[in-house]
């Protein structure tokens, strides 16, 4: 009966084992589900190309007879002025409740410049560029993709060109977007923007907008020390003879008498 009590027992915490563990693995997913970030970690991360699809999409829309889809390229801004604002608008909250509205601020102009760096600005250079070569090309080598021009000088729609330029330029933008992320977050913001914000390349204050001296007054400190003839702080802890012997001149000659044994040549005092 003892043993069947006790398999019936060990039965029941297994179960009842079993019936936790589901319970811990679900509030594991929670608290991942809560540490996602929503903007970066979901397809909501896309809406900061949509801008940069206008670009490209730019020499097809302007040849529609469409008034909305000629303002496409216009309008692909709207969803990235969103994300920026709703990621800068993040990162400022975050950086308040951790470390305080003075660094909240700094870091949300921080995050606003590198945002507008490498959503706005780079991608819309690097099109544009990718189109401009592309062009030159097509009118030398492929003459289906020419651009023609009428007797006044008006340009002629190629509907093929277009589409040429626009895939030419997204491929451009894929090629070269991540070195221009790169530069702008290695060399623009850690070297010239994070700085000047009083910033440093891990997102902190700087010694300097810390209130942190640097170097050279410590230089100061220590000619001071040295003027004041304070000792210094490894040396604290070794007593001075000087001062041992005017405290206790029995204590002194203690700690000051040769050894004999350890040198044969020295004569031996007597105390």
């Amino acid at each position: 009966m003892a043993i069947e009590a006790l398999k019936i027992s060990n039965s029941a915490s297994c179960t009842t084992f079993g019936a936790r563990a589901p319970k811990a693995h679900n509030k594991a997913k929670k608290e991942n589900h809560k540490e996602r970030d929503i903007l970066h970690d979901t397809p909501l991360r896309y809406t900061g190309y949509c801008d940069d699809i206008g670009a490209a999409i730019r020499t097809i829309c302007c040849n529609s007879k469409s008034a909305f889809i000629r303002r496409l390229p216009v309008l692909s801004f709207i969803p990235v002025g969103l994300y920026i604002g709703a990621d800068v608008t993040i990162q400022y909250k975050k950086t308040k409740e951790a470390e305080g509205k003075e660094m909240a601020k700094k870091k949300a102009a921080s995050q606003a410049i590198f945002q507008g760096l490498t959503s706005l600005l780079f991608p819309i250079g690097i099109v544009a560029a990718g189109q401009k070569v592309a062009g030159k090309a097509f009118d030398k080598f492929i003459p289906k993709l020419r651009q023609e021009f009428t007797a006044d000088g008006k340009k002629i729609i190629n509907h093929n060109r277009g589409a040429a330029l626009a895939v030419a330029g997204v491929a451009t933008l894929i090629a070269v977007s991540k070195i221009a992320d790169n530069f702008a977050e290695k060399f623009l913001m850690e070297k010239i923007f994070n700085p000047l914000l009083g910033l440093n390349k891990d997102g902190a204050k700087t010694p300097a907008a810390q209130g942190i001296k640097t170097d050279k007054i410590t230089a100061a400190q220590e000619k001071e020390i040295k003027k004041d003839k304070i000792p210094a702080s490894k040396d604290e802890s070794a007593p001075d003879a000087e001062n041992n012997f005017e405290e206790s001149p029995e204590k002194f000659e203690e700690n000051n008498v040769l050894n004999p044994e350890e040198n044969i040549d020295a004569k031996p005092v007597e105390i």
